[in-house]
């Protein structure tokens, strides 16, 4: 126990008030919550993680102390995620590869043109389709899916030409991550796709090995991709986010107001992070358009036709029946 110097009377009201708001005061060895995550300090989403620490250790009188471990000092998140199921850290925050892993029937979530906005994503998420991927990922692996943390939209860039239809990316040279789901629907789209790794792109747009690629405004932004790229068409195609996750050991290595302190400070993280992605995103805009890049606003509606018509056939024996459908039909 700490010495703090007052006198048995001052020490009693003390007492008092702890008691009443129901933290007493702080061990001298505090409960320690491992959070840990890939993005570095530079990222919105570790300020976020900032600010749930230092809510938890205010609300907590020091009962808790919350670590952060940013830019995968802990591993990737492959290994973030066996850590969470294993106990050695307490929260992760990951990209949906977590579905990936334990329930790929779900991976309709990571697909161009499923989701219209954000409302949409909160929609689904806490409706019936959001619901039964929780209760997949919980039974499979442990883990417990929170509420997602934004990412903001993708937009589509090019170098040279305007896409104003799915007509127009017949033959587009398009850079995209080397994962199956952009490959196939950029494919399916009619684009001649080239998986490129991220660190090699700047130097392809700019030599003209790719003419296109895709990406939310704050990574064009930041890898000054709008010193390669003339046109940002408004598609949007995916409303990307990050899922902070619990695992199985939570709720017995944490007391009840413990776990109180944790998730309200998440929710509050939570807000915060989601509000702050909307306003950085139309602060990005501004500054790409003040570089001289032209924002071409379109028509998603063929697209997102194209993708209900042709990519539940792509992924039939991979996602769930009828589930692209469900999340697009979702009001």
């Amino acid at each position: 126990m700490r010495r703090f110097g007052l006198s048995a009377v001052r020490w009693g009201a003390v007492a008092v008030l702890t008691a009443l708001c129901g933290c007493g005061p702080a061990p001298s060895h505090p409960k320690i919550v491992r959070v840990a995550y890939a993005p570095g300090p530079s990222e919105l989403l570790h300020e976020a993680a900032s600010r749930l620490a230092g809510r938890v250790n205010e609300a907590s009188g020091g009962r808790l102390e919350v670590r952060l471990y940013p830019s995968s000092q802990l591993g990737n998140e492959r290994e973030l995620t066996e850590g969470l199921k294993l106990g050695s850290v307490d929260m992760i925050v990951t990209g949906l590869a977590i579905v990936g892993w334990y329930a790929p029937e779900y991976g309709a979530f990571e697909a161009p043109f499923v989701w219209r906005d954000y409302e949409h994503v909160e929609t689904v998420w806490n409706g019936d389709i959001g619901t039964e991927l929780r209760r997949v990922m919980q039974a499979r692996a442990g883990i417990r899916l929170m509420q997602p943390w934004f990412r903001g939209p993708r937009y589509l860039t090019t170098t040279s030409r305007k896409v104003l239809s799915p007509e127009d990316l017949k033959g587009l040279k398009l850079r995209v991550p080397e994962l199956e789901v952009y490959i196939k629907a950029w494919q399916t789209f009619g684009a001649n796709v080239t998986p490129i790794p991220f660190t090699d792109m700047f130097m392809a747009l700019k030599l003209g090995v790719v003419e296109g690629q895709e990406n939310p405004l704050a990574t064009i932004y930041a890898n000054h991709l709008q010193e390669v790229q003339k046109y940002i068409m408004e598609t949007r195609h995916l409303i990307g986010f990050y899922v902070p996750s619990i695992g199985p050991s939570f709720d017995g290595r944490f007391d009840k107001q413990e776990r109180e302190w944790l998730l309200q400070a998440l929710d509050e993280a939570t807000r915060w992070h989601n509000q702050e992605v909307a306003r950085a995103e139309s602060e990005y805009r501004r500054e790409l358009e003040a570089s001289g890049v032209e924002f071409v606003p379109i028509d998603v509606e063929p697209f997102r036709k194209l993708a209900r018509e042709r990519l539940p056939s792509q992924f039939g024996s991979v996602w769930k029946s009828g589930l692209y459908e469900r999340i697009s039909e979702e009001q």
